[in-house]
């Protein structure tokens, strides 16, 4: 498995806030702001995590994105069509879709670990994949150009499986990361470090919703206001088969709502 890095992020601009984006104390409005804003880009990197792990081929476009535009979604692991292989991976070229281009490497083995030259339903154990995803987005209000790296380790695979198991780590940046709300618009510099720890997804299937059944991914973000100082968040995701996961934001309760890609505070207690 590779080493995940940052992808460089611009210093970006901030309109005034009600707080000053220079205090080097991370509290009041500003704070809680921030808060929030880091946990609607944590929503969007989730569910194109979902997207990850429903197709398992690497691609972010395997489902929740047509829940938008209708479309059937593409063909799942075996998605290697016109990748090279070589040392034992597939890899592909570039993919351009929704504004987004990914590069990706995907290896199969089997229950012995031997390398496989295909993917098989039945004897298929576990699949690799390392995924790079750039370009721009807009969600609503938020606004942005991020780079995110995956490096995702399925398990669970060999015969008739109802479910698989995802570990594994990701990074990502969001540069001119801007968000307008009531007429104030915050832009940020931003980084993140992921860790996907034991997310149980279950086989894509008709009728079948993708939203992993348990497990977490913990999101370590970096978000440095234009003229300010750096501040940390910590999000914590635990799925539970629905599309609105719980999270928290450094301990305080969200739910990210994984179909429209968003994420609302909810009252302490």
């Amino acid at each position: 498995m590779r080493a995940t890095l940052f992808a460089p992020a611009a210093l970006l601009t901030l309109a005034a806030c009600s707080d000053s984006p220079t205090s080097t104390q991370d509290t009041g409005l500003l704070a809680a702001r921030i808060s929030g804003d880091v946990a609607t880009i944590a929503a969007d990197a989730t569910a194109e995590d979902v997207d990850v792990m429903a197709g398992m081929n690497g691609l972010p476009n395997n489902f929740t994105v047509h829940l938008v535009d209708g479309m059937a979604p593409p063909m799942g692991p075996g998605n290697v069509g016109g990748c090279g292989f070589g040392g034992g991976r597939f890899t592909c070229p570039a993919n351009r879709a929704n504004g987004l281009t990914t590069t990706r490497t995907v290896a199969f083995f089997d229950a012995g670990g031997a390398v496989q030259q295909e993917y098989d339903a039945l004897l298929t154990a576990r699949i690799e994949i390392e995924a790079d995803i750039a370009g721009d987005v807009t969600r609503g209000p938020w606004t942005a150009t991020i780079s995110r790296d995956r490096d995702f380790v399925f398990t669970g695979l060999a015969g008739t499986e109802t479910s698989r198991t995802v570990n594994g780590t990701s990074s990502s940046s969001a540069a001119r990361s801007r968000v307008v709300e009531g007429g104030d618009a915050r832009s940020y510099e931003m980084t993140a470090t992921g860790t996907h720890v034991n997310v149980v997804v279950p086989v894509r299937a008709e009728g079948v919703a993708p939203w992993p059944l348990s497990g977490t991914v913990t999101r370590v973000f970096t978000a440095t206001p234009d003229g300010g100082t750096p501040v940390t968040r910590t999000v914590i995701i635990t799925f539970n088969g629905t599309a609105t996961p719980d999270a928290t934001v450094n301990g305080e309760p969200y739910t990210i709502d994984l179909a429209q890609r968003r994420a609302n505070r909810r009252p302490n207690g």
